[in-house]
C-alpha cells in the first residue's frame, strides 16, 4: 500500500491519474473511517486529471481564466449554457469535460453530442472529442474507449472482429458510448427525437449550435432529464432572445430585465434552473497580457482581431456585436410583434374564458401551405365575458394531414377537412376565412365541397381603409379634430395590419387560448418603421432565411383575428361597447379644456 498527498492508501501500482479519477467517481471528496474528509473537490480532480492527460493544455496556471469559470460551473451545476462569439473556447470546455467524465463512468454513461448536421460535427464538437480522445489513448492505452468513426461513436465495448473491422454479429450498445447526433438531415430538422426513450444511470448531452436548433430540442431535454443523472452543455453563439439559445440562457427576470453585460458574466436561467455563462469576446483573457507582444492565447479572440472587426464592419454594426462581442442583443426585442411578457401580462395564454352567458359568434381560420410549410386550421369563438368585456378564445391549432398517396389534390383534402371540423363545431361557411395568397385553387376546392361562402383571405397589397382600434387616435390637421387611425395611415402592407392586429387584441386582453409555440411565432417576426411613421413587418421569406421555418400558426391566428372583426369584433382596451362612448368622454373635454386654454394664452398683438 501506497500513502499520497490525499492521506489515503492505495493499492501497489495506482498511477496519479487512477487517483484522480477515483475521486471523480466519488464526487470529489471522501470520508475516511475516522471522520476526517479528504479530496480536493470535483472541479479540482477533473483539473488535475485533464494536467495528467494533456499537460500542453492552458489553465488558470497560465492564465486563461475562462478555463476554470467553464470547469467550476459545468462541475456544479446540471444545465449550462455556454454562450459567446467564435473564438472562445466554448467547444473545447464542453468536449474535454464530456471525454473525461464518460471516461471516469464508461459502462454507466451515455454522452450524445449533437449539432446541427454531419460536417458541423466533425469540424466542431464531435472532432475535438476524437482528437482529444485519440491522444489520450495514445499516452495512456488503458484508458477506456474503441472508436467507430464511421458511426461518429466512441464505444465502451469493442465491436471490432480480429481482423479490425467492424462485426455486424456483435451487438452494438450505444449506452455505454459517445455518440455523435446530427440533428438536420435532408434539409429538415429532426432533433434527438430517436434518443430520447434512452434509458441509463448517466445521461450527458452537448448541444452545440443551438442558435440553429429547433424549438422541439428543448423539449427533448425534460425527456431525457428523467434518467437518475443528467447533465447538459448548450452551446451557441447569441442571436436572437426568442430562438432555442435565447430561450436555455433566458435570465431568471428574463431578457428584457437583463442589462447586457460588459464583462464575462454568469447568471442563473429560466430553464431548467441552470447556469449560463457569457463569454464576451471584449473580455479575452488575451487582454490580460501586454498588446505589443502575441496572444498569449492564439486560439482564443484578440484585440487585434477585434479591432479588425471593428475597422471592417464599424462597431456598431451587427456583424461586429457577434463576431467580436458576443452578448445577446436584447434591443431586438423592442422590434418584435409580439414579447412573451406582453402575451403573460394580458392573460392571453390563459386556455378558457369566463363567459357571460350571451350568444357567442364561432369563427375559423385556416392558413394553407404546399410547399413544404404546415396547415394550420384553428377554430374560435368570441362574445361578452363576466366583466363585461368582449373576448376572443382560440382553440388549439390543429395541423390539417395532407397526403401525397391520396388520389384526391391537396386542396380537395385541405376542403374536406375543413368541412368536417366545421360542421362538427357548428361553424357555418360564411364564418370561415383561409389565406388566398398565392395558390388561389383552395377557394374553388371549398366552394365544390362545401360552399362559395368562404372568405378568402389576402395577405398581400395595400391595408384597409378601416380604423387600426378604438384606441388609436389621430389629430385630424385637415378639421383640427381628434379622430381614429386608419389602417391605411398606420400599416404600409396588408401583412403587418393583420399581424399587429392580433398583438393589440392581446394588448387590449381580448384573446385567450394562445399556445405557447403560437406565441414563440409571434415574438420571432420583427416590425420596422417606415416613411411616415408607417409599421411593416418582415416578409415570411426573410422569416425563413432568418430563423429557418415559416410562421404558420401565427398567421393561421392573424386569419382568425381578421374573421372575428368581419363579424363584429372590435378590438378596444374598453369594457365593452356600451361604455364606449361614455369612457371616452374624459379625453374629449380633456382635449377641450386644453384648446381653451392655448387659446387664452395666445399673443394677439405686439
Amino acid at each position: 500500500m501506497v500513502a499520497d498527498l490525499y492521506d489515503l492508501n492505495w493499492p501497489a501500482g495506482t498511477t496519479q491519474l487512477n487517483r484522480e479519477m477515483w475521486f471523480i467517481q466519488h464526487g470529489g471528496l471522501h470520508t475516511k473511517k475516522t471522520g476526517a474528509v479528504v479530496g480536493a473537490g470535483l472541479s479540482q480532480h477533473f483539473h488535475r486529471m485533464r494536467q495528467i492527460i494533456w499537460p500542453e493544455l492552458d489553465d488558470e496556471n497560465n492564465g486563461q481564466r475562462w478555463h476554470k469559470l467553464c470547469r467550476d460551473t459545468i462541475c456544479a451545476c446540471p444545465i449550462v449554457c455556454l454562450m459567446g462569439p467564435a473564438s472562445v473556447a466554448k467547444t473545447h470546455e464542453a468536449a474535454w469535460w464530456a471525454l473525461c467524465d464518460w471516461m471516469c463512468f464508461p459502462k454507466d454513461t451515455c454522452v450524445l453530442v449533437s449539432s446541427t448536421d454531419m460536417r458541423g460535427l466533425r469540424l466542431r464538437v464531435w472532432g475535438e472529442i476524437a482528437s482529444l480522445w485519440e491522444r489520450a489513448v495514445e499516452r495512456f492505452p488503458e484508458l477506456p474507449g474503441h472508436m467507430i468513426d464511421s458511426k461518429l461513436a466512441i464505444t465502451e465495448e469493442s465491436v471490432l472482429d480480429a481482423e479490425g473491422e467492424l462485426n455486424d454479429r456483435t451487438a452494438r450498445d450505444f449506452r455505454s458510448a459517445i455518440i455523435g447526433i446530427p440533428t438536420i438531415q435532408g434539409g429538415k430538422f429532426v432533433g434527438i427525437g430517436k434518443f430520447l426513450g434512452i434509458k441509463q444511470k448517466r445521461v450527458r448531452l452537448i448541444g452545440d449550435e443551438l442558435a440553429q436548433m429547433g424549438g422541439s430540442f428543448l423539449a427533448g431535454l425534460s425527456n431525457l432529464s428523467k434518467n437518475p443523472d443528467f447533465k447538459a452543455i448548450l452551446i451557441g453563439n447569441p442571436n436572437d432572445p426568442l430562438d432555442c439559445l435565447g430561450r436555455a440562457a433566458e435570465p431568471k427576470d428574463g431578457w428584457d430585465g437583463h442589462m447586457e453585460p460588459e464583462r464575462t458574466e454568469v447568471w442563473d436561467t429560466r430553464f431548467m434552473d441552470g447556469k449560463c455563462i457569457n463569454l464576451l469576446g471584449t473580455d479575452s483573457p488575451n487582454n490580460d497580457f501586454p498588446e505589443d507582444k502575441k496572444p498569449r492565447f492564439p486560439y482564443l479572440i484578440h484585440k487585434r482581431k477585434i479591432d479588425e472587426t471593428a475597422a471592417f464592419f464599424g462597431r456598431d454594426s451587427y456583424e461586429f456585436y457577434s463576431q467580436s462581442v458576443g452578448a445577446m442583443k436584447i434591443a431586438t426585442l423592442s422590434r418584435r410583434i409580439l414579447t412573451r411578457r406582453l402575451c403573460e401580462d394580458n392573460d392571453a395564454l390563459l386556455p378558457h374564458c369566463d363567459w357571460e352567458g350571451s350568444e357567442r359568434i364561432k369563427i375559423a381560420g385556416l392558413d394553407a401551405a404546399y410547399g413544404g410549410d404546415r396547415t394550420v386550421f384553428i377554430a374560435a369563438e368570441f362574445g361578452k365575458a363576466v366583466d363585461g368585456k368582449i373576448r376572443l378564445l382560440l382553440s388549439p391549432p390543429a395541423l390539417v394531414p395532407v397526403s401525397p398517396r391520396s388520389p384526391l389534390e391537396p386542396e380537395d383534402q385541405i376542403a374536406a377537412f375543413v368541412k368536417r371540423e366545421c360542421e362538427g363545431l357548428g361553424i357555418p361557411p360564411r364564418n370561415f376565412a383561409h389565406d388566398s395568397t398565392g395558390k388561389g385553387s383552395l377557394g374553388t376546392a371549398l366552394a365544390r365541397a362545401w360552399s362559395a361562402e368562404c372568405n378568402p383571405i389576402e395577405f398581400g397589397g395595400v391595408p384597409s381603409k378601416r380604423p387600426v382600434s378604438l384606441d388609436h387616435f389621430i389629430l385630424d390637421r385637415a378639421t383640427n379634430q381628434r379622430r381614429l387611425v386608419l389602417c391605411d395611415e398606420f400599416y404600409t402592407h396588408r401583412i403587418a395590419e393583420l399581424w399587429f392586429s392580433v398583438r393589440f387584441a392581446i394588448e387590449a386582453g381580448q384573446v385567450r387560448g394562445l399556445t405557447p409555440d403560437t406565441m414563440d411565432e409571434g415574438c420571432m417576426r420583427e416590425w420596422r418603421q417606415e416613411k411616415n411613421d408607417r409599421r411593416s413587418v418582415e416578409t415570411k421569406s426573410e422569416m425563413k432565411v432568418r430563423l429557418g421555418r415559416s410562421p404558420d400558426l401565427m398567421d393561421a391566428v392573424a386569419i382568425v383575428v381578421e374573421m372575428a372583426r368581419r363579424r363584429g369584433f372590435q378590438i378596444s382596451k374598453l369594457a365593452n361597447e356600451s361604455s364606449q362612448s361614455t369612457s371616452l368622454q374624459w379625453f374629449t373635454d380633456l382635449a377641450r379644456e386644453q384648446k381653451k386654454l392655448s387659446r387664452e394664452r395666445e399673443l394677439v398683438r405686439v
